[in-house]
């Protein structure tokens, strides 16, 4: 039986107060650490991906019932500040420098193994 969890998803109980990180799935079962350390096995319909928190609560937010999707869209959208965007470029030239680090190094992998088929050659 296929789940929409992943090992490491950040998980609410449905039926009881609590939550947890997933760490197995197995047998249609997810297994969730809470917070004790504890693994317990819960069927994926009583849990709730942390990530979906939002959207759940969008579909309940009283103000929305009622918009167009025109409305609802301005009411989302909004020009971001200068800070966020400063924060964002930052987030993007750290990304981008691993990237490049990562780069360098399968370089270095592909040259080693290269080598290493031809000297196998």
């Amino acid at each position: 039986m296929a789940t929409n969890f992943e090992i490491g998803d950040k998980v609410k109980f449905l039926n009881s107060v609590g939550g947890g990180i997933v760490k197995k799935i197995q047998g249609g079962q997810v297994f969730v650490e809470d917070e004790s350390g504890f693994d317990m096995p819960f069927a994926p319909n009583e849990l709730i991906r942390m990530a979906d928190q939002g959207k759940v609560g969008q579909v309940f937010n009283d103000e929305t019932i009622g918009q167009s999707a025109e409305q609802k869209a301005k009411q989302e959208h909004r020009e971001p500040t200068q800070l966020e965007l400063i924060e964002e470029n930052r987030r993007l030239r750290s990304q981008n420098a691993n990237l490049q680090d990562q780069i360098k190094q399968l370089k270095s992998q592909v040259l080693s193994l290269q080598r290493t088929i031809a000297r196998i050659s």
